[in-house]
């Protein structure tokens, strides 16, 4: 009977290479084979792999016997780590690694290929990444909110630093690196993030175009910045296995628990980080706080005396009335640049604007997100600046002509914005002037102030409620006597006077 997947072709390859002096763990591990096949077939020699006698079927070992074996592959289903089920299921029978070994043979084989090994030096690499699986918790209205788990190593001492934000932004994504290099008090030389949006405007296997917020940071921190390739995870190999050990040990570890707020899930990720420091690593005999306490932490460029401010970078398009819009609100730009596509850089107190690189504009910055307009008059053009000055003063004479209690409201619409109620203060001075020259001033002031009354009393200064409420007081109010002159029927161009027309020669 045949051993399965060995063919006629592999044992050729397998005796070339034993004739070139290669060890059987070294050519197993290059054909994908077991050494006891390579064994095998260095005693047979030139015999045909169909001659080979299969070894028995493995007898279940005694520590085996008794174990709900179907438990054990559908947690491995679930992705829980194997050393878990183990301590759980498995410890005081036999060894991890006959455990792992048994189960990687008979329930779970590994396809395995080969890699190039890294090396890395104290305090000269540091890997970042978001894990896959977003964290879900609950408020206390039941609904749903997702964390999304950021991950950091020091590839030297594999000291890991974890951290739960609400979104994947740039604010949040920024706030975990200057977190990250807190936690490991100090800065690596060279962070090598995946390729989001966060971080990599446009990818490129030699040189990607990096974000300038993140930029911004890697300058303030003095860090540099090289992304992996795309679709290259081994690139970051590190982090991509401690992606892996954090999810398997915390979906573990609070598989029974119902998280209530991100404070919450932050809280339990420190406690699996702390943990997974503090546990001996295999390779290094030692932990990895122990590790990095020891041979890295010296090594680490100290952090900057300044704390990083969060800076947003935007590009906007100047409005004809030159100005741009970020944030929620209104800047103006020189009235040159109207049209133009320009840079604009948020910090937390000021707005910088620039174009082909030379600031042009500088504001401070406004957080109230109410469309405010912050403005410059030197940004406007001479005939703008001019129609500015001199229309509210114009505007806020015809209200008070036209009704005292309109001239007040104009008067304190301008003074909240002159340039943002502008146009709305036109509006109201045109309808009131249109009803006193069609009521007359006596009949049209009393209309005026009880419309002006209405607006304020329920908080509605619009035009078209203005007009509204005007048309259904006049509709209520006496029609207009007849003021048409009387013509004299001898001579049309004469008006009637008081005297009869009989009383007037000819």
């Amino acid at each position: 009977m045949p051993r399965k997947g060995l063919t006629v072709q592999k044992v050729r390859e397998v005796l070339r290479l034993i004739g070139l002096g290669q060890t059987d763990r070294q050519i197993a591990r290059s054909l994908s084979m077991r050494r006891s096949r390579v064994a095998e077939i260095r005693r047979t020699g030139e015999r045909s792999p169909e001659t080979l006698v299969p070894k028995a079927e493995e007898k279940e070992p005694e520590w085996a016997k008794g174990l709900v074996w179907a438990e054990i592959v559908e947690d491995l289903k679930n992705g829980y780590e194997i050393k878990r089920i183990w301590e759980e299921k498995v410890q005081g029978r036999t060894s991890y690694a006959n455990f792992w070994k048994y189960l990687e043979r008979r329930y779970t084989p590994l396809l395995r290929d080969t890699v190039t090994l890294r090396e890395f030096e104290p305090g000269g690499h540091c890997e970042v990444d978001y894990a896959g699986d977003p964290i879900v918790w609950h408020d206390g209205t039941g609904q749903k909110h997702k964390a999304h788990l950021f991950v950091g190593i020091l590839c030297y001492s594999q000291l890991i630093f974890l951290y739960a934000t609400s979104d994947q932004k740039t604010p949040n994504w920024l706030l975990a690196h200057e977190k990250m290099y807190a936690s490991f008090e100090g800065v690596p030389r060279v962070t090598v993030p995946d390729n989001p949006k966060t971080g990599t405007i446009k990818a490129h296997r030699y040189d990607p175009d990096l974000n300038r917020e993140y930029t911004e940071l890697a300058v303030h921190f003095g860090t540099a910045v090289v992304p992996a390739r795309v679709r290259r995870p081994r690139d970051k190999s590190l982090v991509e296995n401690a992606v892996g050990i954090v999810e398997r040990y915390l979906r573990w570890r609070f598989r029974n628990r119902r998280f209530g707020s991100l404070a919450e899930i932050n809280a339990a990720v420190s406690e699996v980080r702390d943990f997974l420091n503090a546990r001996t690593h295999t390779r290094f005999g030692v932990s990895r706080r122990d590790y990095y306490e020891r041979r890295e932490r010296a090594a680490l460029k100290p952090l900057p005396p300044t704390p990083f401010e969060l800076i947003l970078w935007k590009t906007a398009t100047v409005h004809p009335d030159s100005t741009i819009g970020a944030d929620g609100a209104y800047y103006s730009v020189p009235h040159i640049h109207r049209g133009k596509e320009v840079n604009v850089r948020l910090t937390t107190h000021q707005v910088e604007i620039f174009w082909d690189e030379e600031r042009v504009a500088l504001h401070p910055r406004s957080h109230e997100h109410t469309g405010r307009r912050i403005t410059v008059p030197g940004h406007f053009p001479p005939q703008s600046v001019a129609y500015w000055e001199a229309t509210p003063q114009n505007l806020l004479s015809q209200a008070r002509g036209l009704s005292p209690a309109l001239g007040d409201l104009v008067d304190r619409l301008l003074k909240e914005d002159a340039l943002g109620q502008l146009r709305r203060v036109q509006g109201l001075v045109r309808v009131a002037r249109n009803v006193r020259t069609a009521l007359g001033s006596d009949k049209a002031g009393p209309l005026l102030e009880e419309a002006v009354n209405w607006m304020g009393q329920f908080s509605q200064v619009r035009v078209q409620r203005f007009q509204a409420i005007l048309s259904q007081l006049q509709s209520a109010a006496p029609s207009p006597p007849d003021r048409t002159p009387t013509r004299f029927p001898g001579n049309p161009m004469l008006r009637a006077t008081s005297a009869r027309p009989e009383e007037v020669s000819p």
